[in-house]
């Protein structure tokens, strides 16, 4: 990646004075704001070029030219990001609890392992994971995005450990500006438009300023998929019903046309000798088609379509987001700058998520005095001897499960920035404190209650009156059961008091909260014959609290989906670092230039104990066209909320004891774990950055790391805490184990720091900027080429549970693919610009253990399963935009159309999800809503 490059100070240390456009960005034209010289990964200002971390920066014309609804869709198609979750791609993976967060995630080590930044300002997570949601971040205001690939936790302290993602405000804006804009998909679909309004001034003779901005957004969301082919294939991973250990078969099927055998819309019967009847339209009886291939769960073909439980479900969410911002600073004295700002956000989405399934066992079962029961069922039942059918279900009638989610996040700021002069220098302060909160409400308005669903299907003719009623009913008369017929669609009333009987909302009401106070100093004390050296001391306090609340039916696992789970707890922690840069030598004729960058911070957590953190890197330039740098870091991550204080959940199963080789039924709690310890990373980084003298414009840098977690908090199962404790591997997991004389009673299984992971790959970055005059004497404008890659080489992942595994190339889930890449080519004359962008990675696997093959199979093992197809194909998508400038008097304005993937690739197939989520997709990595179109006009004045 290429070096820091220009970007407004993220500390009050004064910067030198910009000498040149960084190769690693275009110029600034003429709409951006140019201020002072600092790099994120660092508290100290300095030259971006002499940053030892590899630093991507975005500036803001190339965020406001791209393709992209929003800055979070922008960055994460970097390659250096790899499983950054949005709004679509938690749908699409049935993370219905983060549903709305847009979330940056770092070489695919989790979005809790990305320390996202406003400002070098902590943001307030929207989520007990920890979790920012980016749109908590004024837009507008926004410069430019700098992107640190490596540890950083010595300088801003936990959750760096994969890098840092600082959002950097133009604080002294002055003037008017907004936006109005708007897109659809080439299927007319997915309509959204936003609206953006920004304004600042100064006051007091410029010894003060005001910034006031705000945003609406609305999308109307993808709802229902039956536009787009590839939702329509029926593609899906099952289990092969043939499959023996010694037949030579694989184990799992690859195929297209994939519907459940066990459940239709209005029901189908599910075993004996009536298995196969199903019920449609008023109850109406047929034999449903099974297909040539067919298991337990899935079929294929036969009336798999009917039974694909993924059509009608939604692509992306209808979503609504509506923003605030406002600050308001003033020089109380020459060298003294007091300040407040708020930020304010609210986000809502609502989405068809799955049918009401119940599959198999968890079906209705029908008795046959049930008066719903169509006559031919019951004579055939009679026939038969049955008192009884299992039917597996949809519930057509009851129609898809929906969720809604409202987030409200503000984050209050005040703080004082200055200069002193101490030890006879100049010196700079940045202290703040910032209470943050994020109210969520997750609500399925229509879930289905098992319990009175098993009530309301069990129906009778009331003895007395003849009508038709719940069989509890007679015995409880006041039990408000409504009898619900289980056989067919269109057989219920929407609305009627069946309806609403059997249709519970589960609702979740959370709360996080994030207090800071922070003070950093930062100068440079003496010098030395090669420079000043330069020093930056800080210290942090931070709190941070989740509590929850839910519905009754959640907390005992009533509802077919969505129970949500409590949490209540907090943790503090105190940190205190300091940092230094050392110029060794500079301008000598052996060589350009040599300094070392060092930080170390020691850090106190209420819960996890006491870490030590620290840096270490060199930046040398043998010539001044040459520089090679390295970075050495340890980083941590404390355990999360969730992770930490998740209350217990008990559900009753049986698993194998070990100790007794038997299998027995005994209460199985799964619960947070409060002695956790934060997770010690690792890393290691090494590059050159070239920025030949005889090539005016073109910068060039090269990067490999490796990032390796010890201790990193892995979930272990009750299965897994038996054998653990068995065996003698982890002992201390033999205090989870209760047993009353002798017989197993309660396993409680918790996260723990046991497993160990590594990701390592290489980093590209290249830019080349050149007017057009230059070669073609005349010619207008300017023509620039932006391009980034990252090969990924490893992705290795040991609980110490399992074989190992390396999922590099697994495009099925969200691991880095081998690669990933992107080019952009713009020109530039005014008052016209445009550019073409390459969004590309290669095929990859669906299960990276996987062995394909489909006939002379090995024995399928958990290691190294057999599949009949393991292949996702890669894609190459293209991005076009167009920009036209206006000038009319003092008012500044831009006309802009983006497309963004232009030749409408679909994502890859098969889709390897489970049958009932939706688009099946892997948003994470492929585009799901196809071509999409945008066009708005920005204006200033």
């Amino acid at each position: 990646m290429a070096p820091a490059a220009a970007q407004v100070p993220i500390s009050a240390t004064p910067a030198p004075p910009r000498t040149a456009a960084p190769a690693a960005e275009v110029a600034p034209s003429e709409h951006e704001a140019v201020s002072d010289i600092v790099v994120t990964g660092t508290r100290i200002a300095r030259e971006g070029y002499q940053a030892p971390s590899p630093t991507t920066v975005i500036g803001a014309e190339r965020l406001a030219t791209s393709a992209n609804s929003n800055i979070a869709q922008f960055v994460t198609t970097l390659p250096a990001f790899v499983g950054s979750s949005n709004s679509r791609s938690s749908l699409a993976a049935g993370a219905v609890a983060t549903t709305g967060i847009n979330s940056v995630n770092l070489r695919g080590l989790g979005a809790n392992r990305t320390l996202v930044l406003f400002d070098g300002h902590r943001v307030t997570p929207a989520h007990p994971a920890g979790d920012i949601d980016v749109n908590l971040i004024p837009q507008q205001l926004i410069t430019t995005v700098d992107i640190v690939t490596g540890g950083a936790s010595a300088v801003y302290g936990s959750d760096a450990v994969a890098g840092v993602v600082n959002f950097i405000m133009d604080k002294k804006y002055s003037g008017l500006k907004g936006e109005v804009s708007g897109g659809v998909t080439t299927y007319g679909d997915g309509e959204n438009y936003r609206v953006s309004l920004t304004g600042g001034t100064g006051f007091a003779d410029g010894r003060g300023h005001i910034l006031l901005s705000g945003e609406r957004a609305d999308d109307r969301g993808i709802q229902g998929n039956s536009k787009r082919k590839w939702t329509k294939d029926g593609g899906q991973n099952f289990v092969n019903p043939a499959y023996t250990p010694t037949n030579g078969q694989p184990q799992f099927l690859i195929l297209k046309s994939v519907g459940y055998t066990n459940a239709s819309p209005g029901g189908v019967i599910v075993s004996g000798p009536l298995r196969g009847t199903a019920f449609g339209e008023g109850g109406a009886t047929y034999q449903q088609a099974y297909g040539d291939i067919v298991g337990d769960a899935y079929m294929r073909g036969g009336d798999w379509a009917r039974n694909d439980a993924r059509r009608g479900g939604s692509i992306a969410p209808e979503e609504t987001r509506n923003s605030l911002f406002g600050r308001a600073a003033f020089d109380i004295a020459d060298h003294v700058n007091v300040y407040a700002q708020a930020s304010w956000n609210r986000t809502t989405t609502f989405a068809d998520l799955v049918p009401g399934f119940l599959l198999n066992t968890n079906g209705p079962l029908i008795r046959i005095d049930n008066p719903f029961l169509p006559a031919n069922v019951r004579a055939q039942m009679l026939a038969n001897g049955l008192t009884t059918i299992r039917v597996g279900t949809l519930n057509g009638d009851s129609g898809r499960i929906q969720q809604r989610t409202k987030r409200t996040g503000r984050i209050l700021e005040i703080g004082t920035t200055g200069e002193v002069n101490l030890l006879g220098t100049s010196w700079s302060w940045d202290v703040y404190a910032q209470d943050g909160q994020t109210k969520a409400l997750l609500v399925n308005p229509r879930n289905i209650s098992r319990a009175n669903y098993t009530l309301a299907v069990d129906a009778v003719r009331d003895p007395v009156s003849g009508a038709i009623v719940c069989r509890s009913t007679l015995t409880n008369p006041t039990n408000g059961c409504a009898p619900w017929n289980a056989m067919g669609t269109g057989v219920n009333q929407i609305g009627g008091a069946a309806y609403d009987y059997i249709g519970t909302p589960s609702r979740q009401d959370l709360t996080v909260e994030q207090d800071v106070y922070s003070a950093s100093i930062s100068g440079e004390p003496f010098s030395l014959p090669a420079g000043p050296v330069s020093i930056a001391i800080s210290a942090e306090h931070r709190r941070n609290s989740a509590n929850s609340t839910v519905d009754a039916g959640s907390l005992i696992n009533d509802h077919i989906i969505s129970n949500y789970g409590r949490i209540q707890g907090q943790t503090k922690v105190s940190e205190a670092a300091l940092e230094t840069v050392i110029p060794i030598f500079k301008n000598q004729p052996w060589a350009d230039s040599l300094d070392l960058n060092g930080a170390v911070r020691y850090t106190k957590y209420s819960r996890a104990g006491t870490v030590a953190t620290w840096k270490l890197g060199v930046v040398y330039s043998p010539i001044s066209d040459i520089k090679l740098r390295a970075t050495r870091s340890r980083d941590i991550r404390a355990p999360n909320l969730i992770e930490t204080f998740s209350p217990p959940v008990s559900t009753r199963g049986t698993a194998f004891d070990p100790f007794t080789n038997t299998s027995l039924a005994f209460n199985q709690t799964s619960i947070g774990n409060p002695d956790l310890k934060p997770e010690i990373a690792t890393n290691t980084a090494a590059g050159i950055v070239l920025q030949p003298s005889f090539l005016r414009g073109f910068s060039f840098s090269a990067d490999i790391w490796d990032i390796k977690i010890r201790d990193a908090i892995s979930s272990i199962t009750v299965a897994q805490t038996l054998l653990l404790c068995f065996d003698g591997t982890a002992p201390q997991l033999c205090s989870n184990i209760v047993r009353e004389n002798g017989i197993l009673t309660q396993v409680i299984s918790q996260s723990i720091n046991f497993a160990v992971q590594q990701s390592r790959g290489i980093d590209f970055e290249a830019s080349y900027s050149i007017p057009l005059a230059a070669p073609f004497s005349g010619a207008p404008g300017t023509l620039s080429f932006h391009g980034n890659a990252t090969i990924y080489l490893k992705q290795y992942v040991n609980t110490r549970l399992s074989v190992p595994t390396d999922n590099v190339g697994e495009n099925g889930a969200g691991n880095p693919p081998h690669w990933r890449a992107t080019a952009t080519a713009s020109y530039r004359t005014d008052p016209i610009m445009g550019s073409i962008t390459l969004r590309a990675f290669p095929s990859g696997t669906i299960n990276d253990t996987a062995i394909t093959c489909t006939s002379g199979c090995p024995t399928s093992t958990t290691a190294h399963p057999t599949y009949s197809q393991n292949r996702l194909p890669g894609r190459v998508y293209a991005d076009a935009s167009l920009s036209y400038d206006i000038n009319v008097g003092r008012v500044r304005a831009t006309t802009f159309v983006n497309v963004r993937n232009i030749l409408n690739t679909p994502p890859g197939s098969p889709r390897v999800s489970s049958n009932a989520l939706l688009s099946g997709a892997n948003a994470l990595l492929y585009d799901v809503e196809g071509r999409t179109f945008r066009a708005g006009l920005r204006f200033r004045l």
